[in-house]
């Protein structure tokens, strides 16, 4: 197995997009299934009760309400590439991960950042089918497209995630 890692990257609107998607559902995942389900209740009680039409309508909102959820989170993400100039022009992002530290470099013709720290200061990390996703607060991620792995595999990567966040490594 691998000690050290190394991705190189571009901030891509898909795997921006992926990530958006999967920040939105990773902790109040249940909270999207609520309206479809009350709407459909509420559906199933106006049908018992014989009346069809408010019933098809109360359907149509739990049918439409995840779609619904999914576009407006499309249209605010392209809104957020769109704006956030900076983001949008970082293009060159490097990423290198050994046992003791992670490290993250992102350039652009007017900006370098370079962050390096122990794995002590990590939140937690996801995986997903396409990609990792190492939060260092909350609210904010690196975002790991397996496919940009240039030094070692993606899922000796994974091992070596587990070994060192423990239980804060979750698999989805």
């Amino acid at each position: 197995m691998s000690d050290f890692f190394e991705v190189r990257t571009e901030n891509g609107g898909k795997e921006y997009h992926r990530f958006n998607r999967f920040h939105l559902f990773r902790r109040t995942w249940y909270l999207s299934y609520l309206p479809p389900v009350l709407f459909g209740i509420l559906g199933l009680l106006a049908f018992l009760d014989g009346e069809s039409a408010p019933a098809y309508t109360l359907w149509a909102v739990a049918a439409g309400t995840p779609l619904l959820m999914l576009l407006t989170l499309a249209l605010a993400g392209k809104r957020h590439l769109k704006t956030n100039k900076m983001y949008a022009s970082m293009k060159n992002v490097y990423y290198r991960f050994d046992r003791n530290t992670l490290f993250s470099e992102t350039v652009n013709p007017n900006l370098k950042t370079t962050l390096e720290t122990g794995w002590d200061s990590v939140y937690r990390i996801y995986e997903s089918k396409t990609s990792f996703y190492i939060y260092i607060s909350n609210l904010q991620a690196f975002i790991i497209p397996k496919a940009d792995i240039v030094t070692g595999q993606p899922e000796e990567l994974s091992r070596m995630f587990g070994e060192l966040a423990g239980n804060k490594l979750r698999k989805r």
